[in-house]
């Protein structure tokens, strides 16, 4: 009986970058900052002297494109964390049916080849690259899952992992 485990077309760099949602909060913050470091400049600079017009049009450009920079990365990434706050019970709730459903196919695949082996009928051989398919179609629908949810994705797998090692 062949062993198959649940892998895929994980990326393995993934795990060695840092999560881009840190980098995206630091990135508004540096921008947020230049702006208010900018209008702290002009103000300075405005109580000293009279400015140009085109100082002023030039520090105003600067401090309303970082801040509205700033402000929609800042929107993005709160929106997006919102997103999988709100999404994650749900998606650990369908990662597990469709873990549950590639298992199953598998066993069937076990089954089918076992059946093969004893000298069963050709026609197994079309219902097994069929069983194939949905196994690779699962674990694709899994990936899928784990673009979302990652942390979550390893810890049902070590879970059912363990399950599956004390039977």
């Amino acid at each position: 009986m062949r062993k198959r485990e649940y892998g895929g077309r994980r990326n393995f760099m993934k795990s060695r970058l840092p999560k881009r949602g840190a980098w995206g909060y630091a990135l508004g913050g540096i921008l947020v900052s230049v702006s208010l470091a900018f209008a702290a400049v002009m103000v300075f600079a405005a109580s000293s002297r009279e400015l140009s017009p085109l100082e002023s049009s030039l520090f105003q450009a600067v401090i309303l494109g970082g801040g509205l920079s700033g402000s929609f990365l800042f929107g993005r990434m709160s929106a997006m964390q919102a997103a999988r706050d709100v999404i994650r019970p749900h998606a650990r709730s369908a990662f597990r049916r469709v873990l549950s459903l590639h298992r199953s196919l598998y066993r069937l695949s076990v089954r089918i080849e076992t059946l093969q082996e004893e000298g069963g009928d050709h026609r197994l051989e079309v219902v097994r690259a069929v069983v194939d398919e949905q196994i690779v179609a699962g674990g694709d629908a899994m990936e899928d899952w784990r673009d979302i949810i990652e942390d979550d994705v390893d810890e049902i797998l070590e879970r059912y992992g363990k399950r599956d090692d004390s039977r």
